[in-house]
């Protein structure tokens, strides 16, 4: 197959498995495999939750057409030019950050969404998983067998199609989720000490893996409207209702919090701005702040409101992308 008709397989949403001619190619050598993987992947990220509508294709188009005339390998597919341009380009810039290889004929798709990002993944079963801030999702090109099965590490809001005959998991490392169909939002860092699940509605469990019992689960049913909170270090669980910033975060962008440590927020911005904030006085890691910010905002202007809002004063210098931040004496 021509590279051509790869990608316009891919814009079109077929399938490998569903498309003997494509199949074939991906089966033919290592080479293919990575590079079908490469496309499918770009072609995800590229969405951006923006869903490719017209007028952002043609906004991305602009900016890359100077590389695509640049290309003496330019690629002409009739109305799918511009969406193949832009994932072409997007590979020639090194916007890909990993690819799986396929066990048994099954291509594997490994999405990394960098900080401050935010994209829209359709799952081979039309679940959809907007995955954001520094996120990784794995997931394979079509279920099989009994169950749904899909890896995440990071942040996430998922949209299940209901199938009880095939439940749905979210692996989050050794522990998971596990859905029949609703909307929910996972969070769950490796890096950090809780597993979080929200459940905007439908029914999930957070499967816990006991440490003294190999293959074991302890499940926690969760309401709708309700969240629950994982301490992965001590094993204790918290239940609270979802506060109406879920939301506002989720669907406007909007970032809202009560008496927060500093410590909670330095993270949180470090993902989303893709800074790195380095607190340096142990005191200001347990100021607490409460208000909002949106995610489109500048994290220099939201230091400056930390900074005449905070009952401990403090200063901060920048480098790079380094902010650095101190105690006043």
């Amino acid at each position: 197959m021509k590279k051509e008709e790869v990608i316009e397989r891919i814009i079109k949403n077929e399938s490998s498995h569903r498309f003997k001619e494509l199949l074939s190619w991906i089966q033919e050598s290592e080479k293919n495999r990575n590079e079908f993987i490469q496309y499918k992947n770009v072609w995800a990220l590229l969405q951006r939750g923006k869903e490719m509508d017209k007028k952002y294709v043609e906004e991305d188009y602009k900016h890359v057409k100077a590389r695509i005339n640049k290309d003496k390998n330019k690629f002409v597919i009739n109305k799918f030019i511009k969406y193949a341009a832009i994932i072409v380009v997007a590979l020639i810039s090194g916007y890909l950050l990993n690819t799986k290889t396929l066990p048994h004929n099954i291509a594997v798709n490994e999405i990394s969404v960098p900080n401050g990002n935010r994209s829209l993944i359709v799952l081979p079963d039309g679940s959809k998983v907007w995955l954001t801030n520094g996120s990784k999702i794995i997931y394979p090109d079509h279920f099989t067998g009994k169950s749904r099965n899909v890896e995440l590490q990071g942040e996430a809001f998922f949209t299940v199609s209901h199938d009880e005959n095939k439940p749905f998991f979210v692996h989050l490392g050794k522990h998971r989720v596990k859905v029949l169909g609703t909307e929910f939002s996972v969070l769950a860092y490796p890096e950090d000490n809780i597993i979080q699940v929200d459940l905007v509605s439908g029914k999930v469990e957070l499967d816990v893996k006991e440490t003294n019992r190999a293959g074991n689960y302890k499940s926690y049913s969760l309401n709708p409207l309700h969240s629950l909170v994982l301490d992965k270090t001590s094993g204790n669980l918290e239940h609270s209702e979802i506060p109406d910033s879920f939301y506002k975060y989720w669907q406007e962008g909007v970032f809202e919090f009560k008496n927060e440590p500093f410590e909670n927020l330095a993270k949180k911005m470090e993902r989303i701005y893709s800074v790195k904030i380095i607190l340096e006085d142990s005191i200001l890691n347990h100021s607490t702040f409460t208000g909002a910010f949106h995610i489109e905002s500048n994290v220099y202007t939201i230091m400056e409101t930390f900074k005449r809002a905070s009952s401990t004063p403090f200063e901060y210098n920048i480098d790079n992308d380094h902010i650095y931040v101190k105690r006043i004496k």
